[in-house]
């Protein structure tokens, strides 16, 4: 687990006040007093970057981002005006946080996958990307409400709102900022327009241009996390591959020594997301697959050569959608650039099994179910892997927004969305919309 921590303080120098002495275990200073910022966990070196335009004005970008540092630099000068959104248009996945004199900000993405927490504390305002640190911190009680409502309306993220299982901690909504002045000010800012995505946007949009910004990005995005120095765990070269065994591959074999292949690979489940980043990572230049001079050594038919791509047969939660999704898969498998393995799931895979090898989360979330799963899935790939999480709440609609039409009574609107939605989850649009 890693995460990031500080908070603005009320004071003007040193800790808030009462606070005593605070200091993170095992957390490394990104910048100190009055309003520190720490890193925490394994992060690699290549992943947080710090710049200072000035004094009293300075930029932590955590995670992978294909910004250079004069990018980011200009960034920074964005946000000292106030135009902070600049610090989430860079292609990577990150956490950018922006220190202005006494003005903090921190952005949480769109998708919901970097979240941003914070909490009232000594006066100011502490924030982290973990919950649970922050209820350490304060000694919260547990949010009963919150967790009923995570059990009655898992697929609902309305219901829970901006809360989290600890009272008095609350979330930064995706696509919004935590904005904090002097420690003791604190607003949530949206940097994104509030703009219906189904009734449309006041100006008109040309569909060809649209298209091609989100083509743009996605190859941004995978050609930063391409140039980004690739990592493989360390026992991937202490325990070498013992060679043939009967009944088992090399992604078997890997498995079972613990840990995935170096360099970058990607999931291939069939889905339009996942087999986009596929197809993107194999045709770009810079050589995704594994390292050269590991594993299969310098010259390896596969040494840097082939992306890793993953598929996950489930036969045990068969879905209406399953068999079309690898259908899917194995054909874009047939690009000569993709190197396809696919993990079939036994007993050790099905739900709710392995809970007692669970890693310490912040709630007790619905992937706990499927944890093993997803383990056996990550560590057949990459030690960098790219996967289609949170597509569709960046790219398309929420469907609870379906709902807010029929109120307004606009049930005309409905019928774009709804087949939209419909053939993304490969179900028949006309029948969708029968229905």
């Amino acid at each position: 687990m890693r995460w990031l921590v500080g908070w603005g303080s009320a004071a003007s120098k040193g800790a808030p006040a009462g606070a005593g002495t605070v200091h993170p275990v095992g957390a490394q200073l990104l910048w100190g007093d009055p309003d520190p910022l720490w890193a925490v966990g394994d992060w690699r070196p290549d992943e947080i970057r710090v710049i200072e335009a000035d004094e009293g004005s300075r930029l932590a970008v955590l995670g992978c981002c294909g910004a250079s540092d004069e990018e980011l630099r200009v960034g920074l000068f964005a946000a000292r005006g106030g135009a902070f959104r600049h610090l989430t248009a860079w292609p990577g996945s990150y956490t950018a946080v922006a220190c202005v004199g006494r003005r903090i900000t921190i952005a949480a993405d769109l998708a919901g996958v970097r979240p941003v927490f914070h909490t009232p504390w000594a006066g100011g305002t502490a924030y982290a990307t973990a919950a649970l640190p922050l209820a350490d911190l304060i000694e919260a009680q547990l949010d009963v409400g919150h967790l009923a409502s995570l059990l009655a309306c898992p697929d609902a993220p309305e219901a829970l709102g901006d809360g989290t299982p600890y009272q008095g901690v609350r979330r930064v909504p995706p696509g919004h900022a935590l904005i904090l002045r002097e420690g003791g000010s604190r607003e949530i800012a949206s940097y994104e327009p509030a703009v219906s995505l189904i009734a449309g946007s006041p100006a008109p949009v040309d569909p060809d241009a649209a298209v091609e910004g989100v083509r743009d990005a996605l190859v941004e995005a995978v050609r930063a996390r391409l140039a980004a120095p690739r990592h493989a765990a360390e026992h991937d070269f202490s325990h070498l591959d013992p060679g043939p065994v009967p009944g088992m591959g090399p992604a078997e074999r890997r498995a079972a020594r613990g840990g995935p292949a170096p360099g970058i690979g990607a999931d291939l489940s069939g889905g339009p997301a996942s087999g986009t980043l596929a197809l993107l990572a194999a045709g770009l230049p810079g050589m995704p697959g594994m390292m050269p001079g590991t594993l299969l050594g310098p010259g390896g038919s596969e040494a840097g050569e082939r992306l890793l791509a993953v598929t996950f047969n489930d036969l045990a939660t068969v879905s209406p959608t399953a068999a079309p999704e690898l259908e899917r898969a194995r054909s874009i498998a047939e690009n000569p650039r993709l190197h396809h393995v696919v993990v079939a799931a036994g007993e050790e895979a099905l739900p709710y099994a392995g809970l007692d090898n669970v890693p310490l989360t912040d709630e007790p979330g619905p992937s706990l179910v499927t944890a093993e799963r997803h383990r056996h899935r990550l560590a057949a790939g990459s030690a960098d892997h790219l996967v289609g999480l949170g597509a569709r709440q960046v790219l398309d609609a929420h469907p609870a927004r379906l709902a807010d039409l029929l109120l307004d009574r606009r049930r005309r609107h409905l019928l774009r969305p709804v087949a939209a939605l419909a053939r993304a989850d490969g179900v028949p649009a006309g029948r969708s919309v029968l229905v």
